[in-house]
């Protein structure tokens, strides 16, 4: 059988949203704490803003689409000083009737790769399933590494009990968002350095943005009048799925280096899911950067991951034999 690849457009919508879906319930074996309800409309909103991108491809066989990849972008100084574009989960899908998904994961990117590295495009990303291990290996394979993952869990699986003394926990007004302001200075100086190496803007141009936020919460864990770590959360994190009615999403959390170890941390998150669960949220995501050592460990004790994302920078020099 012989394969075509052809520009995605919107003529192919319908049929990739049904490969999509197979993904999605295909990871729900692994993670079933994932929301089961149909993220159909969600899917095809995601690929028709995806259909307008420079960068897309579909795979089709005998007229029938077995997968298909895009790219949406570019933007300069993505991952470093070149341009870049970005694949979010449900800008790839490949066919379970196709015996090898892996290889046509690889033959994909080949095809789109080829298109953004002549126009000057050199770093890319992409989201995909965590536990859909054939295409994973894939994209290794293609010199992509993992960076960051989305993870899951019910808010009622997240009721811990320890012994944190005179701590309190509660939630900020958003008049008071700048009260933590010491932390996340604490928490980008710890990305910054050894293993993450997060490069970072100005912090305060940063952060009069941050707490300007208008979906956003924050919950923290006070001792003698003093705020020493907090966990924020919004509506929407980084795919489809966290847009879901019921679900809310952590977006950064740091606590004080002093008070790490004794359970304050864990009862702040069980405070929050209290919080949620009263307000009818069912489920609770993280974005979780796997390049921070800390965060990977403390949020894997509670969360499944039902995401990977990958990232690759391609050497610019290649530029000029194109």
């Amino acid at each position: 059988m012989n394969m075509i690849f052809e520009k995605f457009t919107e003529k192919h919508i319908d049929e990739a949203v049904k490969l999509a879906l197979a993904e999605l319930e295909n990871e729900r074996k692994y993670c079933p704490d994932l929301p089961r309800e149909d993220f159909s409309e969600h899917l095809t909103g995601v690929l028709h803003w995806l259909s307008s991108q420079p960068f897309g491809k579909a795979a089709i066989i005998e007229g029938k689409l077995v997968g298909y990849l895009i790219f949406a972008g570019p933007w300069d100084g993505f991952f470093g000083d070149v341009k870049g574009v970005f694949s979010p989960l449900g800008g790839s899908a490949f066919s379970y009737d196709y015996k090898n998904r892996g290889r046509l994961a690889s033959m994909l990117f080949a095809s789109v790769a080829e298109e953004f590295v002549e126009q000057g495009v050199f770093s890319c990303a992409l989201s995909r399933y965590a536990h859909d291990e054939e295409v994973v290996k894939s994209f290794i394979l293609n010199g992509f590494g993992i960076r960051c993952s989305d993870a899951v869990s019910k808010t009622s699986a997240l009721k811990m009990q320890n012994n944190s003394g005179g701590v309190v926990f509660k939630e900020l007004s958003a008049d008071k968002f700048a009260a933590v302001e010491h932390l996340q200075k604490g928490l980008h100086k710890h990305l910054a350095g050894a293993p993450v190496f997060f490069p970072s803007e100005n912090f305060e141009d940063w952060f009069k943005n941050w707490i300007e936020r208008e979906t956003m919460r924050i919950f923290v864990a006070e001792t003698e009048g003093r705020i020493i770590g907090f966990i924020s959360i919004d509506d929407n994190a980084e795919n489809f799925i966290t847009e879901h009615d019921t679900m809310k999403n952590i977006c950064g959390a740091y606590f004080d280096e002093n008070y790490r170890g004794s359970g304050i941390a864990q009862n702040l998150l069980s405070f929050i899911a209290d919080t949620l669960k009263a307000e009818g949220v069912t489920h609770l995501g993280v974005d979780c950067e796997t390049l921070n050592p800390t965060a990977l460990n403390f949020w894997g004790k509670y969360f499944v991951p039902y995401t990977y994302s990958f990232a690759r920078r391609i050497d610019e020099r290649i530029g000029g034999n194109m």
